[in-house]
Parts: C-alpha cells; structure tokens; sequence
C-alpha cells in the first residue's frame, strides 16, 4: 500500500498558490493561449472554486458538471472553503480543443478551451484460453446480462465528493499491462485496456484507494470477482481479478479498507489485479488519482 499523506490543507494551499487560474477567453475560437486547461489522454483534474465565488458548475462538450462542497479534512465539523468538481476525458479522446463553459449564479456563462495532448501508448500481446477470445454460444446470454450491470454500474448519479483526502493505490506491485494499451489475446485485436494491471503474488489484500460507495460487487466471465466503488461526482474505481470480495453493494467503505486479495479469476494470464478508473463515462488514468489532491486546479470567475 502506498505511504498515506496526512497533508491535506497544505496540498491545497500549496494548490491554490501555484495553480494560476485560467482566465475568461474574449473570443472562443480554438487557438493557443494561457487560458487553457490542459489534459493528456486519459487525464483528470480536481477544479476548485473558493465557497464565494459565483461559478457554480461547468459544462463540457454538453455535460453539466456541478461544484460540490469540499471539506479540507476528516473532521465532521470541518470548514467548507472550497467547491470542487472533476474533468477528465477519455484514453480514446483525440487530441485537440474542447469547448468548456463555466455556469455563473447569475445565469451567465464564461467560455474556456481544454486542450486534450496526445500520449503513446503499449501495446500488449497475451496468449489466453480460447474461450476467452471466442466465447462459446451457451454464454452469450450471460456476456449480456454482466455488460448491462456493469454499464449500469459505471453510469452513477453525479453526487457531492465522497473522499477528502489524497487517494492511494490499492497495493503496490508491478505494472505490466499498462492503461491504454492496445490489445492483441491470441494474435487477434480486442478493444485496449481501461486500466492498469498490477502483478504481485496470489492473496495479496486490496485496499479501497479512497472513502466510497459499493456500487458494485460479484463475479463476472471477463472480469473475475470485481468490485466497483462510487467516490462521489461520477468517479468510480474498479478492481478486477481477485481471489474474493470482502463487501457488498451499498456498503460503505474507508480508504486503505481491505476489499478482496488478488487472485487469477476472469480473463487473467496469473494473480494480478487490474486497477482502473472511470469518471463520467470516461477511462481515465487510475495512476493519476494519488495526484488529484495535490495538483488541483484553482478556478476563478470573473463575475462580470
């Protein structure tokens, strides 16, 4: 497990200090400037707002994203101070300029650029069962029925932020089918890896990365005994694989809660754990969540 950060109110004064604010652009024709947000494929950013300020939600490529209170630590009586929302964008996205919007209390709206770079990406050669590959007939109607809940599951209502400290990883090992790679099972392309698989020996635990919600918890073909955890403004993580499951669907969890042990069910070549993230309908980098905190963006509008 990764060392834990109890530096939560620093990081975001740290944050806030040396993140400019990306200002109002006067013209939203797509070009160069420092108004812009900028992400690499399968990028996220925190964006935080002080409580007074008159941004109250965003809007991305016609998605509403709406700021939450956020609490600067654990404490129940804890200050709210900030606002907060989450923007992320797909591993598939092609690079280039996405409109973004910030929704005013008064009604108004700013325009801002999110610039999407580009980033290389594995690709990855495995030798699996053939089931796996070609699955047969008899278990086409139980491939269905497991997409249909697992979309579901990865399809949460937008709630308030359900974690105030930095994220961790839920173990530590090594990477060996990388987040985003391109995929071959038998010498035949599959859709690319949505997260990152971790290889480390049979049993070992798993632990929630952040404070979250069970949304999802069983034993699916592809997927191993899974489980899948809301962390509240459409984030989920996902961890896949494992040799059991230690909680269930709408049980709340705390990070570093120990959820299942790693083993070698599902589409698996031996014990490892995939470990991805998605947020809002997006896959994004789950290595980039221990950052989140600390790299948050400040955001200002300009209210005229």
């Amino acid at each position: 497990m990764a060392r834990e950060s109890r530096a939560l109110p620093a990081l975001l004064f740290l944050a806030l200090c040396f993140f400019s604010p990306f200002p109002a652009l006067a013209d939203p024709v797509p070009g160069p400037g420092k108004g812009d947000l900028t992400l690499p494929q399968g990028g996220l950013r925190l964006l935080l707002v002080p409580e007074k300020s008159p941004v109250r939600g965003l809007t991305l490529e016609g998605r509403k994203i709406p700021f939450f209170p956020f609490r600067e630590d654990e404490k129940s009586g804890g200050a709210v101070r900030f606002r907060a929302a989450l923007v992320g964008v797909d591993f598939a996205r092609t690079p280039g300029l996405l409109p973004l919007e910030l929704r005013l209390a008064d009604g108004r709206r700013e325009r801002r650029l999110l610039r999407v770079t580009s980033r290389s990406f594995q690709v990855s050669r495995l030798v699996v069962a053939r089931s796996f590959v070609t699955p047969p007939a008899a278990l086409l109607r139980r491939l269905a029925r497991e997409r249909k809940v697992i979309k579901a599951a990865l399809s949460p209502p937008d709630t308030p932020l359900r974690f105030h400290r930095p994220f961790i990883l839920p173990l530590e090992g090594r990477v060996t089918h990388d987040f985003g790679a391109y995929r071959y099972l038998n010498g035949r392309p599959m859709a690319r890896h949505s997260g990152e698989d971790i290889d480390v020996p049979q049993g070992t635990p798993v632990r929630a990365a952040n404070d979250g919600l069970v949304r999802l918890s069983g034993s699916f073909y592809y997927d191993g005994n899974m489980v899948i955890l809301d962390h509240g403004g459409e984030l989920l993580t996902e961890y896949l694989h494992m040799a059991d499951i230690l909680v269930r669907p709408g049980e709340r969890v705390r990070r570093g809660q120990v959820i299942g042990h790693v083993g070698h069910t599902g589409r698996v070549t031996g014990p490892v754990l995939h470990y991805g993230a998605v947020l809002h309908g997006a896959h994004v980098n789950p290595m980039l969540l221990t950052g989140l905190l600390s790299q948050g963006v400040s955001l200002v509008g300009s209210g005229r």
